[in-house]
């Protein structure tokens, strides 16, 4: 805690920048006297804390500040992000028979169909979020087929959102994607889209997104 502390007084004081590169792991473990075990530990409660971030094969970094997103607004990834220099593309768009889970957060029946896509956010060529999006096939009748691009824009007007946030650790799969170590804690919020359909509520898009931990602030309402 006392190296934590160290670093991040130098990183409020402004001597350590946003985006500024930080010394080397070694060189760092020699500058406090310590071990690298010990070392690594403190850069991984300043990472968890989203002050600073790593990138595969080139070190630590500090975070630039965080983008404020409000995941209860009816916006595009693409447009939410690129004011902060954001870039977003679909990784896959496939139509699979539904999982179980979806089937019945979407009010499916048996084997049915479902649009599923996934997609990278990216700032400064960093990856930061990767997104799962699940379509209703009857209310997004030409997504995949015909090449449209699926955004948040096509979803109903009248749909509501309910969202929630959570810590989770990576699985080796997202962590390749965003290009951080598997294990690594990062922020998942996942978005249920709902519209009023005889008399009850239907999930028309299901959305699951990752973060990592400097990239986004949340903020609006309706969070969990």
């Amino acid at each position: 805690m006392a190296i934590r502390q160290q670093l991040l007084a130098q990183i409020d004081r402004g001597l350590l920048p946003p985006g500024k590169k930080l010394p080397g792991e070694r060189q760092l473990a020699e500058t406090f006297s310590t071990t690298r075990v010990t070392l690594r530990e403190a850069l991984a409660v300043l990472e968890a804390e989203g002050r600073i971030y790593r990138r595969e094969r080139r070190g630590w970094f500090v975070a630039p500040t965080p983008c404020a997103y409000d995941p209860s607004q009816l916006v595009d990834w693409q447009q939410c992000f690129a004011q902060h220099g954001g870039q977003f593309s679909w990784v896959t768009q496939k139509t699979p028979m539904a999982s179980a889970a979806v089937s019945d957060q979407m009010q499916l029946p048996p084997f049915a169909q479902v649009f599923e896509g996934e997609g990278l956010i990216q700032i400064a060529q960093l990856p930061v979020g990767f997104v799962r999006t699940f379509l209703h096939s009857d209310h997004y009748p030409r997504i995949w087929q015909t090449g449209e691009q699926a955004t948040l824009l096509n979803t109903p007007a009248d749909a509501d959102v309910d969202w929630s946030s959570s810590w989770e650790a990576l699985d080796s799969d997202r962590a390749a994607v965003l290009e951080v170590p598997a294990g690594t804690p990062v922020l998942k919020v996942v978005r249920e889209w709902n519209i009023q359909h005889g008399g009850a509520l239907r999930t028309v898009r299901l959305d699951q997104e990752w973060w990592r931990q400097h990239a986004v602030a949340l903020c609006g309402h309706s969070a969990r």
